[in-house]
């Protein structure tokens, strides 16, 4: 999948941001009485999955407790972002919190910037010292392990976190309004809660909870020559599509076709855009014609005429992703990634920011193991 520098059992085109793009998540904005429940919010993606995969993904859904997102995906990891407070400028570094599942399962904190920060990373907690240290990863600088956890038990009772660099400049505030309820949620969704291993709702209890398996995808090789569609065939595709008239004489929207293997080959046919966003009708075809592609899962935008598609569709690497932006900064939306098994296009991986509030490190909500 595209990397989002930082579900939902459908995928949305977030055209606006703020309440909005929340419904992407399906939940909306949650309560703290939602992070309590134990009976409903232990879910599939706490569950263990099967070794194959199966006939349709589930991906996990994303709440949002004031100014904290949290979401896990199939595999029971979870992951709480830190959101700019409503109605106020970003902060210069926000920062999420993520857990694998398992007995110990491995905690990390990443801190995000669109600078990097010098280390080592101090962090306060209300004005009271809560750890430092760090390394940089990407657009990221981790804390992991023991640090990570005094930091997240100090941030869990705290209303605001201090982030300094190296030579103990502030950088930057962040809000814990809500992370308590978020860290309360990942124990439950994680079968910690009552646990030793709890972030938040500890007990005596011993943390032994396995983590779920992957499911597995086997997907086809892609190889071999590409057949082009005719001029008519797109003719007739951008109709029955209801496409934008001007789309077939942009020529930042030409036709793609991609070799999937097996004689097959991807159309992607773009049929609208807009500021930041193209969508892209789907087919699949061979010598003999080309036909609607198949997709075990939605795909952001529904159906054109009966035609799935895709938005920022690209085939990288032997996949189909998309990326629905709910707006050109990048910090809200829907990424996927597809793989081809022949007979149709398998969910590989998905990630979701259901609010337009700064964060740019997407909550991921289903992954499956690819082979060939």
């Amino acid at each position: 999948m595209r990397k989002r520098t930082g579900g939902v059992g459908a995928l949305m085109l977030l055209a606006a941001c703020g309440g909005g793009a929340s419904d992407v998540a399906q939940g909306n904005t949650a309560s703290a009485a939602d992070a309590n429940a134990s009976g409903d919010v232990v879910a599939a993606a706490a569950a263990p999955a099967a070794a194959v995969a199966p006939a349709r993904p589930v991906p996990g859904e994303v709440k949002t407790f004031s100014d904290w997102a949290v979401g896990c995906d199939n595999l029971g990891t979870c992951k709480a972002a830190a959101l700019a407070p409503e109605g106020e400028e970003f902060p210069a570094v926000l920062m999420s919190i993520t857990r694998a599942a398992g007995p110990n399962g491995a905690l990390s904190v990443a801190f995000l910037s669109s600078e990097a920060i010098p280390l080592p990373l101090r962090v306060a907690v209300d004005g009271r010292p809560a750890g430092e240290g760090g390394r940089t990863d990407d657009d990221a600088t981790r804390i992991e392990g023991e640090e990570a956890a005094r930091i997240v038990a100090a941030a869990a009772s705290g209303k605001t976190l201090s982030v300094s660099d190296g030579g103990n400049a502030a950088t930057s505030d962040i809000s814990l309004a809500g992370l308590s309820a978020a860290l309360r949620y990942i124990d439950d969704r994680q079968g910690r809660a009552g646990t030793t291993g709890a972030l938040v709702a500890r007990g005596n209890a011993p943390d032994t909870r396995a983590a779920p398996t992957a499911p597995v995808l086997t997907l086809a090789a892609p190889g071999g020559g590409a057949a082009a569609p005719s001029a008519q065939q797109l003719a007739e595709f951008r109709k029955a599509g209801e496409c934008d008239v001007d789309m077939a004489s942009n020529g930042a929207a030409a036709p793609e076709t991609h070799a999937l293997g097996g004689g097959k080959t991807l159309l992607l046919l773009p049929c609208s855009m807009g500021a930041y966003n193209v969508m892209a009708l789907v087919y699949v075809g061979d010598t003999a014609g080309f036909r609607p592609a198949g997709f075990d899962a939605p795909t952001g935008m529904g159906e054109e005429g009966g035609v799935p598609s895709v938005v920022n569709g690209a085939w990288e690497n032997g996949l189909l992703e998309s990326y629905d932006k709910g707006r050109g900064l990048g910090d809200c939306g829907v990424s996927a990634s597809w793989g081809w098994d022949g007979a149709g296009f398998r969910l590989v991986e998905q990630a979701v920011m259901p609010e337009c509030r700064g964060n740019i490190d997407f909550i991921r909500t289903w992954h499956a193991e690819v082979r060939r």
